[in-house]
């Protein structure tokens, strides 16, 4: 991977990005789709898969013959067995000084199907391989905990080494030495814009949060497009921005509503211009510091970009009555919970 060191050096040349629950699932070229970046609990999910024209014995080779490994990832010492001990050295991150080296334990091994390693500074690295018509199908995924400001610099550097995997396998060795950022800069360019543009659709989300807790209609309407639409907690149906400015109010203007309190879960780019955000939501009622359970929600906002502008083409609340699993219920009211104000 592009990190530790090598990560340093390059971000002198970029902007820092803000963490985003998920890096946009879209393809750049039917062999290098890009990959995805899920945030939870502190920690992130980086996840990629590749159509290789190789069989699964070729690629396990490539990803653990330490002579192999040096030709797309690092110069490598691996004990091939569960348990063994592995070290990573990467050749791209400049003089000894400025060396980045993983080093960690073997946690799964089955040739030629699963690879895991445990490592300090790059997380939990995973392959897995299975057969497919063109020849192998790998998912490599990487559990890790990367500096905000590292995330679009690790997204780019994962999808240059296994686009050098791919290359290897029909014979190619990076030319270390003579290594340059010149290819990396392009998948971080495209990773940035992608993420950028998550970060706009999040910034959507909260506003229409904001209005609602303002009780002032036009500003929870003000990120709907024109003919945008909004789906309530009882299955009303509100369309276009001036509309759902309009009953928003007379609602406010009705009696006292309930504050939201929420969270996002998941952002997610779906094709060019469209994205899909899925949030949970509490509420607190008037005169009240805790949620009411039975309020609780899971929310959707589906997002479309018009003349470089993002805006809300849907807005939807659902119940969170997960029927049959109390379990699940008490859960989300815990999570939530921990968002309230001077909780834990």
């Amino acid at each position: 991977m592009f990190g530790g060191g090598g990560a340093r050096r390059v971000a002198r040349r970029t902007s820092g990005q803000n963490a985003t629950e998920e890096a946009g699932e879209m393809s750049t070229g039917e062999q290098h789709p890009d990959g995805t970046a899920t945030q939870r609990d502190g920690r992130t999910l980086l996840r990629f898969e590749r159509r290789l024209r190789h069989p699964p014995e070729r690629v396990w080779r490539a990803l653990t013959d330490p002579a192999e490994l040096s030709a797309w990832l690092a110069e490598a010492v691996l004990e091939p067995a569960v348990g063994g001990k592995f070290a990573l050295r990467w050749l791209n991150t400049g003089d000894a000084a400025d060396e980045t080296v993983a080093r960690g334990t073997v946690t799964a091994f089955d040739p030629p199907r699963l690879l895991e390693l445990d490592s300090d500074i790059h997380g939990r690295l995973r392959w897995e391989l299975a057969p497919s018509p063109e020849g192998t199908h790998l998912v490599f995924t990487s559990d890790v905990q990367p500096p905000g400001e590292y995330l679009v610099q690790t997204l780019a550097g994962w999808h240059l080494h296994l686009d050098y995997l791919a290359e290897a396998l029909d014979g190619s060795r990076v030319d270390w030495a003579g290594w340059t950022t010149d290819r990396w800069q392009v998948h971080h360019d495209r990773y940035a814009e992608r993420l950028g543009a998550l970060d706009a659709v999040r910034a959507l989300y909260r506003r229409i949060l904001d209005g609602w807790n303002a009780r002032d209609g036009a500003a929870f309407a003000a990120p709907f497009r024109d003919d945008g639409e909004t789906i309530g907690f009882d299955g009303t149906l509100h369309s276009g921005r001036e509309r759902i400015a309009a009953q928003l109010d007379a609602i406010f203007a009705d009696h006292r509503t309930a504050r939201y309190i929420g969270r996002v879960r998941e952002v997610r780019v779906i094709g060019p211009g469209a994205a899909v955000l899925r949030a949970v939501a509490g509420m607190v009622p008037p005169g009240s510091s805790d949620i009411d359970p039975e309020a609780n929600s899971v929310q959707t906002l589906t997002a479309s970009q018009l003349m470089g502008e993002w805006r809300v083409a849907l807005f939807q609340t659902t119940p969170a009555a997960y029927h049959g699993r109390p379990e699940a219920a008490e859960a989300l009211s815990a999570e939530l919970r921990s968002l309230l104000p001077g909780d834990g």
